[in-house]
């Protein structure tokens, strides 16, 4: 029993134990910064459904208008599509299905006359407050 009273830490499960206690720490920070990561991944496909949801409800709004027939629907949804295809909420990708729409739809309705004064017009969109719409 010479210096057998406490039993010795192998030298290997010390540095294990020291490398774990370093990097404990670190890991959790790493699992933090990944978590954090494809949070925001997903927030971002997210919000590029969200637009792209509203872009094609106001479209098909807008396409309902001029099928309509009234004047007032035909000058509304006109001026929605061509509203929209100058909007940060319309998707690069869907571009070109706005304009190539707004064009065929917007001509066939008005005109190829005055489609050219309203996709050529700097008509202001100006929303109205609870009120008034």
């Amino acid at each position: 029993m010479d210096g057998e009273l406490y039993p010795v830490i192998p030298t290997w499960i010390a540095v294990i134990g020291v490398v774990a206690t370093v990097l404990s720490p670190f890991l959790a920070l790493g699992g933090v910064m990944l978590g954090a990561y494809l949070t925001r991944k997903s927030d971002r496909e997210l919000d590029v459904w969200r637009h792209r949801e509203e872009t094609m409800r106001m479209v098909r709004w807008a396409v309902e208008q001029i099928l309509e027939g009234t004047d007032a629907g035909t000058d509304a949804g006109v001026v929605t599509l061509r509203s929209l295809m100058r909007s940060e909420l319309l998707q690069p990708e869907d571009y070109d299905l706005v304009a190539a729409l707004t064009a065929s739809v917007a001509i066939d309705r008005v005109g190829q006359a005055a489609y050219a004064d309203i996709a050529e017009s700097d008509t202001e969109v100006v929303e109205g407050d609870s009120a008034h719409g």
